[in-house]
């Protein structure tokens, strides 16, 4: 996902809440300018913020991920009404909707486009000794963690785990403190499973 794209849908989402780029500048902290020159696509943003937006234009992080597919989908010889909208079921690996961040080391991509599901599924990846990522999401969740490679630390208010490959872990999203690469030459490499969408 490129920050153009990103750019565009927050520049659409604030457009369907009414809202001016002004007022989304006041809500966030954020400069006039800033949001201006994000929405156009003339400026990087990094994790923490993409999270500050998100939360002021109500939506997921990962709603900047999505993928909207055509409305209809109908055969071009058929001269009737156009068939209800079609969701892909398969999402090929090298379609995966992905999101970097290069400031804090981490990657996320969409495992499944649609996020009007009662879960979200995606695939994290943090570099060696980055820091903790974790943060309050907006409602109350569950997460399940399945660590694919590398070392993952989960920082949870009952303790601190280090979940290495084939480990997994299941917790409540409001008990999640701390997310950070254990690994020291490896990429910590996990799939998470939060219901409901709200990453």
């Amino acid at each position: 996902m490129t920050y153009d794209a990103i750019g565009e849908q927050i520049k659409q989402r604030r457009l369907e809440m009414g809202l001016t780029g002004r007022e989304l500048a006041r809500r966030t902290g954020l400069s006039p300018s800033f949001i201006s020159q994000l929405e156009r696509g003339k400026t990087k943003v990094s994790l923490e913020t993409l999270r500050l937006i998100a939360e002021q234009l109500d939506v997921s992080l990962l709603h900047f991920l999505s993928e909207e597919p055509p409305a209809f989908a109908a055969p071009s010889d058929m001269e009737t009404a156009p068939f209800p909208k079609i969701r892909e079921a398969v999402v090929r690996v090298e379609h995966r909707p992905q999101l970097t961040f290069p400031d804090s080391g981490v990657t996320y991509e969409l495992l499944a486009r649609d996020l009007s599901r009662k879960m979200e599924a995606m695939c994290g990846r943090l570099a060696p000794g980055t820091g903790n990522v974790a943060r309050r999401l907006r409602v109350p969740t569950e997460e399940f963690i399945y660590v694919l490679s590398g070392s993952l630390v989960i920082g949870l208010r009952s303790g601190e785990y280090q979940l290495n490959p084939g480990d997994t872990i299941y917790f409540e999203g409001a008990d999640l403190v701390r997310l950070s690469c254990a690994s020291e030459d490896e990429d910590a490499v996990w799939i998470s499973v939060i219901t409901p969408p709200a990453f």
